[in-house]
């Protein structure tokens, strides 16, 4: 694995966390994920990013690093009640993974990612859904995701979700 970093323009998103937040239906294989999950959630990135605006360029073990590293709370406390996934008999079809990143001062969906055969069908906002009703319970009040510039699929989803950018802070690389 090599040591340099993609960087890429991305941009801040934040939104409120209210207790009577709704949320659509749960998918019925939609599970939290767990460190047993790490091989499985590099392969999903690596084929979920393969060609996108995402894509770092990495071979899966190296998203692979990538997911142990939020596991391991690299990025802030890894918070396993709100990350979720929807799985299938032949391994991982979407994720989302939320961690609590001190210098956001609130909880960042750190990744979520999607199999390219189910892109664009509800995984994604399943995951996120899912992801900020576990925070509500945990009695977080905000939660925020760093989001690529001209990425707008996620930048979609995001704003359907009550998400919007943060105009104090400015863009950066992550």
């Amino acid at each position: 694995m090599t040591d340099t970093t993609h960087e890429r323009n991305a941009r801040l998103w934040k939104r409120t966390l209210l207790a009577n937040f709704g949320a659509g239906a749960r998918p019925a294989n939609l599970r939290n994920v767990t460190r047993e999950d790490i091989a499985a959630l590099g392969t999903l990135f690596f084929g979920a990013f393969l060609g996108t605006i995402d894509d770092a360029g990495q071979a899966v073990t190296q998203y692979e690093s990538k997911a142990m590293a939020i596991v391991a709370g690299r990025y802030g406390k890894w918070i396993p009640a709100a990350s979720w996934a929807i799985e299938e008999t032949d391994g991982l079809r979407s994720a989302c993974l939320v961690c609590d990143y001190k210098p956001y001062g609130c909880p960042v969906i750190a990744v979520v990612a999607t199999t390219p055969s189910h892109k664009r069908t509800g995984d994604g906002g399943a995951l996120v859904d899912a992801a900020l009703l576990s925070l509500v319970a945990l009695g977080y009040l905000e939660c925020c995701a760093m989001v690529t510039v001209g990425n707008d699929a996620s930048e979609q989803l995001f704003e359907k979700r009550g998400f919007s950018p943060e105009t104090s802070a400015p863009t950066g690389t992550a």
